[in-house]
This record gives structure tokens, C-alpha cells and sequence, in this order.
């Protein structure tokens, strides 16, 4: 069993800006790392997704002062879109997605 609080996720917003020429691009703000508890994806959760062709990878459980609204998330040097979140009290869960996975939008 892992130890509680031992994984480390950053998040952060894909903010809208400018490249050097003026065009729009998305330009992610720098990770704001945290402490976190790394849960189990609830099998129901996984396969309905998985029929949308939604692959989710994680699921994280961080304090709800630590959130503020993030769409993205890095872990391991990888980064992921925050699918869903679900707020239970102090904490938030977290659901994690691959990056650019939306085959089913």
C-alpha cells in the first residue's frame, strides 16, 4: 500500500495567448505542484467511459484550497486533462485523462 499523500501531480490552466507573431495560441501556465493520494479508477467509471472513447488513466485526491479550477493536470512527465472532478468535503477527487483523448466528442 502507498504511503498517504506520497504522489505528486501539477496542475495547471491551458491559458489562451499570443505567440511571438501575434497569433492565438494555447500556452500552459507552469505547474503548480501538490500533494496527493493516488485512487483507483471505479471499474463502472472506466467502462462507461472507455464506451464514450474516453480513456481515463488516473484518479487523484487533493484538498479542495489546493484546487483552484485547473483543466490540466502533469504526472510521471506526462500531461493529462482533468476529465471530472467530485468534491467530498475537504477534498476533491480528480479524473484524469491522456491528453488530446476526446475520441468521443
Amino acid at each position: 500500500m502507498a504511503v498517504p499523500w506520497s504522489d505528486v501531480i501539477g496542475l495547471f490552466s491551458s491559458n489562451p495567448g499570443l505567440d511571438e507573431d501575434g497569433f492565438p495560441i494555447t500556452a500552459p501556465a507552469d505547474p503548480v505542484e501538490v500533494f496527493t493520494n493516488r485512487l483507483s479508477i471505479h471499474s463502472n467509471e472506466y467502462y462507461m467511459a472507455k464506451q464514450q472513447g474516453i480513456e481515463l488513466e488516473y484518479r487523484f485526491e487533493i484538498r479542495v484550497i489546493e484546487f483552484n479550477g485547473e483543466d490540466m493536470a502533469t504526472y510521471k512527465g506526462q500531461d493529462y486533462e482533468i476529465e471530472r472532478t467530485y468534491e467530498k468535503g475537504e477534498f476533491i477527487e480528480l479524473v484524469l485523462r491522456k491528453r488530446g483523448d476526446q475520441h468521443g466528442s
